[in-house]
């Protein structure tokens, strides 16, 4: 028995997800942003990252910008009190 692999007809574009990775960036070095909404903006990035296609010449871009994405959040989370 296989196993079905459906192939999401809408993705994001790898530049649009590069913006978005940049504004994540943002809102996470600024103060003023509530923990709620940073931490929606990051699930938002894991879950934009998972349309991305890979056929995208841009693809390789937006590698990078996830990782910048997880590095920033890494970094956020010391600051955190729980």
């Amino acid at each position: 028995m296989g196993i079905g692999v459906h192939k999401l007809s809408v993705g994001i574009a790898a530049g649009q997800f590069v913006s978005e990775v940049d504004h994540f960036r943002e809102a996470i070095a600024d103060p003023a942003v509530n923990f709620d909404a940073k931490k929606q903006a990051y699930d938002t990035i894991l879950r934009h990252a998972a349309m991305l296609d890979p056929e995208d010449a841009g693809f390789w871009r937006a590698g990078v910008a996830l990782k910048n994405a997880l590095c920033a959040w890494l970094d956020f989370r010391p600051l955190m009190r729980n």
